[in-house]
């Protein structure tokens, strides 16, 4: 059975288009590898006030549904993914990083 896999980087700073795509970029990569690749961009935030610690609640939610965590290379510039990092570490999930 495919491992499935939580995509974790920068979103926070970036213009959305621009965050959107590598997060797809990074996505279709994991599907290539026959993983199922989890996209915190595409997951259901209309229920909560927007925050950053809004957003931060339903991602983490769907980090501990998966069994690894796909960090992007632009990771170490983000609060958020290096709190999921940490936390996937914490779960002895498999950590793959982007190449």
């Amino acid at each position: 059975m495919a491992l499935k896999v939580y995509i974790s980087g920068k979103i926070s700073g970036l213009p959305h288009a621009i965050a959107l795509s590598k997060f797809k970029a990074s996505e279709r990569i994991l599907f290539s590898e026959n993983y199922i690749p989890v996209n915190p961009m595409e997951l259901n935030h209309t229920e909560h006030d927007q925050s950053w610690e809004g957003f931060m609640r339903v991602d983490l939610k769907a980090l501990c549904d998966c069994d690894a965590i796909y960090m992007m290379n632009n990771y170490e510039d983000s609060r958020g993914a290096k709190i999921e990092l940490q936390l996937a570490r914490d779960l002895g999930m498999k950590i793959m990083f982007e190449l």
